[in-house]
């Protein structure tokens, strides 16, 4: 059996009920340890001054910084951290954006229950 530790990650999404799917979805996973969140962009800049996850998932819209905005800046701190955009909508420039901020990936908001897991396993064997 190999032994993995489990995922620390922060969820960012201006959406309080998103959130509050999310983290109840990923506390389920065995795989999952801790689950904080922030409702915006400069929250979870702050808030990675105290926590450093295993991966971030990132709304893409929201007030303020918007998750590609907030993904630039995290990225010039930590640069090792995998960060996951999500989406409730179709965004024609995501694909270019992930490339472009060396993300790990995006995924639909409609596609996350399936999706999720994968993505974070797929993005933790990157770094």
């Amino acid at each position: 059996m190999i032994y993995m530790e489990k995922l620390n990650i922060l969820v960012v999404d201006d959406s309080q009920s998103f959130r509050e799917i999310i983290t109840e979805f990923l506390k389920e996973q065995n795989e999952v340890g801790e689950v904080l969140t922030a409702k915006s962009g400069n929250e979870a800049i702050e808030l990675l001054k105290k926590f450093l996850p295993n991966v971030i998932l990132m709304d893409i819209v929201m007030p303020g910084l918007n998750g590609f905005e907030t993904s630039e800046i995290i990225r010039k701190e930590h640069p090792l951290i995998p960060i996951i955009v999500l989406s409730g909508n179709e965004i024609t420039d995501a694909d270019e954006m992930v490339k472009k901020l060396n993300l790990n990936g995006y995924i639909s908001k409609l596609n996350i229950m399936r999706e999720l897991m994968p993505m974070i396993f797929k993005s933790i064997r990157k770094n």
